[in-house]
C-alpha cells in the first residue's frame, strides 16, 4: 500500500517529552516523516527520525490542495478517501494542554489558504496518538473504528499515579503509549533510578490488568 506523508510543524522546545512523542510517530511513519519549522541546533536529532526542513510548512511552496491539516476545529473528520499517496497529512508539533487551545488553527490552518483541514474525534491525542491515528485511516480504517483510553492513570508506585490528561488509541485492545514516557515520568518524579527502567512487557501487563509497575 502506498502511503501518504506526515508532516509535523516543530512549534516546541525540543525536549525529552516531545522527543519521545516524535520517536514515537517516527517508528509508525518511517521514511515518509518530515519535520518543518527546525531550528538550526535542533536538526541533527530530527534527521535521525525523518526529513527535515528549516522552513515553516506556512512557508514552504508545497502544493497547498495536497496538504490535509489535522487541526481540532475543523468541521469535518478525516476519512480514508481523503487521502491519496501523495496527499501530506499535517500534525501540529504542540504539546497538549487541558482543552483545546486552537494553536493548530492559529499557527497553522489560518496561515495556509487551499489546504484541507480535517479533524480526528472530539478528544485529545498526543503527537505520537495524532500520527497513529492518521496513519490507521490512510490504511483505510474509519474514525469511529479506532479504540482510544481517555485519560489514561498510571500507577507509579503502591502510593502514587499519575494521569496522562489526553487520549492514547489502541490498536487490538492495546494501548499505544508512547514508549520510553513511563520511565521518563518516574525519573523526573523521582521514582525510579536510570538503572531501574520498565520493560515493555511490564508496560503491556500493567494496562491489561496483570501486573503493576
Amino acid at each position: 500500500m502506498l502511503m501518504p506523508y506526515l508532516l509535523i510543524e516543530h512549534l516546541e522546545e525540543l525536549r525529552d517529552w516531545v522527543l519521545l512523542e516524535y520517536r514515537h510517530a517516527s517508528e509508525w511513519w518511517g521514511e515518509k516523516l518530515i519535520f518543518t519549522n527546525v531550528e538550526p541546533h535542533e536538526r541533527e536529532e530530527l534527521a535521525k527520525l525523518g526529513s527535515v526542513l528549516a522552513q515553516s510548512v506556512t512557508e514552504f511552496p508545497f502544493d497547498r490542495s495536497k496538504l490535509i491539516i489535522l487541526d481540532p476545529f475543523a468541521e469535518e473528520e478525516l476519512k480514508p478517501e481523503d487521502i491519496e499517496e501523495d496527499s501530506i497529512i499535517v500534525v501540529g508539533g504542540i504539546l497538549g494542554d487541558f482543552e483545546f487551545t486552537g494553536k493548530t488553527k492559529k499557527f497553522i490552518t489560518e496561515k495556509i489558504e487551499g489546504a484541507k483541514a480535517r479533524h480526528i474525534g472530539s478528544v485529545q491525542f498526543s503527537i505520537d496518538g495524532s500520527a497513529i491515528v492518521a496513519k490507521l485511516i490512510a490504511e483505510g480504517k474509519r474514525l469511529d473504528e479506532i479504540e482510544y483510553e481517555l485519560n489514561p492513570t498510571i500507577k507509579l508506585d503502591e502510593f502514587s499515579e499519575i494521569t496522562l490528561h489526553y487520549a492514547v488509541p489502541k490498536l487490538d485492545g492495546r494501548l499505544l503509549l508512547t514508549p520510553g514516557l513511563i520511565e521518563l515520568q518516574k525519573r523526573e518524579l523521582g521514582y525510579t533510578e536510570a538503572d531501574d527502567e520498565i520493560s515493555d512487557e511490564e508496560l503491556e501487563a500493567f494496562f491489561e490488568g496483570k501486573g503493576e509497575l
